[in-house]
């Protein structure tokens, strides 16, 4: 969670404790979807114990990972808000840059030039969609 103090500094504290935020975490990983890497939207804000540690820490806590995707997958829901989106408006979007636009562009599938939520969404999401009920193993 952001914070901005009197002087206008940003301040982060942990999504999961509040406590000051150390550590910027990548809610889908660079090896699901590369083309997120600088996407704010992808970014979580925790500190080291909530993201290192080998307990509770999201890198090792599947029902954190999943709590912290499913988030950023119900905000990227919101903002796609219609039918098709054309290259440009994806990039509006997600606010990232025509090289990891095009990355993302290539890994989904186009129909008469543009592309559908679903497939929009699917890809943002490292080809992974997070239901809702889904059980965590």
């Amino acid at each position: 969670m952001l914070k901005i103090d009197s002087m206008g500094a940003k301040d982060y504290s942990c999504e999961v404790c509040s406590k000051a935020a150390s550590e910027k975490h990548h809610i889908i990983f660079r090896s699901q979807c590369k083309a997120l890497v600088n996407c704010e939207l992808n970014h979580s804000y925790l500190c080291s114990y909530h993201h290192r540690n080998s307990k509770v820490g999201v890198h090792f806590n599947k029902d954190l990972d999943r709590k912290l995707k499913l988030r950023f997958q119900n905000k990227i829901e919101v903002l796609l808000d219609k039918q098709y989106f054309t290259r440009q408006e994806i990039q509006e979007v997600l606010n990232i840059n025509n090289k990891a636009t095009d990355s993302l562009c290539k890994t989904i599938k186009q129909e008469k030039g543009v592309f559908s939520r679903e497939e929009c969404l699917k890809a943002i999401m490292g080809g992974r969609i997070i239901e809702e009920l889904e059980d965590i193993e």
